[in-house]
């Protein structure tokens, strides 16, 4: 396990908005979702890391953390000033009709 966290401190500088899925690797989600914790950590203010890192809770199985992270990603969504890309608008609404109310 820490060679998995210094390993992902290592590539902290190269993290951008898009890392949570880049190298996403279905044998080793929790790597992945390592990544994600990170991007998110760099970016929460954005909805798109809270987007990918539910796909990568929906494929571990995880679908309330998928939902929370769905949730959030919303609420941001809803409070942003500028325009936001439109796939990712249709993601997160799409996401969100599949999450319990």
């Amino acid at each position: 396990m820490q060679d998995k966290v210094t390993k992902i401190n290592s590539l902290e500088a190269r993290y951008n908005i898009h890392s949570c899925l880049e190298n996403i690797d279905k044998k080793d989600l929790d790597k992945s979702l390592l990544v994600c914790n990170e991007v998110i950590k760099k970016f929460p203010e954005e909805p798109k890391p809270f987007t990918d890192r539910s796909l990568i809770y929906i494929l571990k199985g995880h679908n309330k953390l998928a939902c929370n992270d769905i949730k959030q990603a919303l609420r941001i969504l809803n409070n942003k000033q500028k325009a936001i890309d439109p796939l990712i608008k249709y993601q997160i609404e799409v996401r969100d009709a599949s999450c319990p109310k």
